[in-house]
């Protein structure tokens, strides 16, 4: 007599966890949340008008270098992402194979470069607030340290200019004079009630205009020192004015702090679980933990690789 094989019963509802499958649902969500952000980063960015200085057309969104921004850094903190992604997977993979003492390692590994993602962001906010790039604050006003600074920068650079080209040498052509006179009242009125960095750099640029009718040399501020004053001095970190700065900033730190605060959550995880290990409570039967952690980690590993072309490369 042949015995009947039995069917297994089959169940109703999708075929995970209930573990995984709250993960899912959780991550849905959170990706609405960052499209949000992105959306709005990326319509702001391109429905600026354009701006025209000197007759050239320039991009009115902040370049990377205008906002301190350092491309190898967000290329450097993405390595040490999917460093972090891959880690997980071999922990996850490491406690399938019942070697409980790897899969720990791997958790500690991950740990460890998720701390290093978030010094490195800790070190550029830093960079951020010590150079005032900040939300309702991006060097509008010359009361804060970076206005002074910038104050001081151009004060010196005007007097340096005054000093090299007519100290010793009157002014002989129309052009050095209208621009000894341009030099004189621009730093008069550096410290007069209502100057912001934005209306110095427009007294500049309109120094610009004026050009030379005979000899190239007579133009004293046009090239190098007018130039010095205007453009990015890496050795004392000032800027110009940065247009659509206070966007720019908004953007910047919705994005990377709530990017931030979803790594920090997921550190936070890690460090339960080496705290399971360490007790001993922590084994092969934490493998689908591993595994819901591991989904968690990635899509905060993917959100970064949106946000780091976005930011520093384009």
């Amino acid at each position: 007599m042949e015995h009947e094989v039995e069917e297994p019963q089959g169940h109703m509802g999708l075929p995970l966890g209930n573990g995984k499958l709250a993960m899912w649902l959780f991550l849905v969500t959170e990706i609405m949340f960052f499209t949000a952000l992105i959306g709005v980063y990326i319509i702001s960015r391109n429905g600026l008008p354009g701006r025209t200085v000197l007759g050239k057309e320039i991009s009115p969104w902040p370049a990377p270098h205008e906002v301190h921004l350092e491309e190898w850094i967000g290329a450097f903190n993405t390595f040490v992402l999917i460093c972090s992604s891959l880690t997980v997977v071999l922990a996850h993979l490491a406690l399938h194979q019942g070697n409980v003492k790897k899969a720990v390692m791997h958790i500690g590994i991950t740990l460890v470069l998720g701390c290093v993602f978030l010094g490195v962001k800790g070190y550029e906010y830093y960079g951020k607030i010590t150079h005032e790039i900040l939300p309702s604050r991006i060097f509008e006003k010359l009361d804060g340290p970076a206005g002074v600074r910038f104050v001081l920068h151009v004060e010196e650079q005007l007097k340096h200019i005054l000093e090299e080209h007519y100290k010793n040498h009157a002014p002989v052509t129309e052009n050095q004079k209208i621009a000894k006179e341009e030099c004189e009242k621009l730093l008069k009125d550096l410290r007069a009630p209502g100057m912001t960095p934005r209306k110095i750099n427009e007294r500049i640029v309109g120094t610009d205009k004026v050009k030379p009718v005979d000899r190239p040399e007579d133009w004293v501020l046009g090239g190098k020192d007018i130039k010095g004053i205007l453009e990015y001095d890496p050795d004392l970190h000032l800027a110009h004015s940065i247009p659509y700065g206070n966007l720019w900033a908004s953007c910047y730190f919705a994005m990377t702090g709530f990017h931030a605060i979803h790594v920090l959550g997921g550190l936070v995880i890690f460090v339960i679980i080496l705290v399971m290990a360490a007790l001993g409570k922590f084994g092969t039967q934490h493998a689908s933990m591993i595994e819901v952690t591991g989904l968690y980690w990635h899509f905060v590993d993917i959100v970064w690789i949106f946000l780091f072309p976005l930011l520093y490369l384009v």
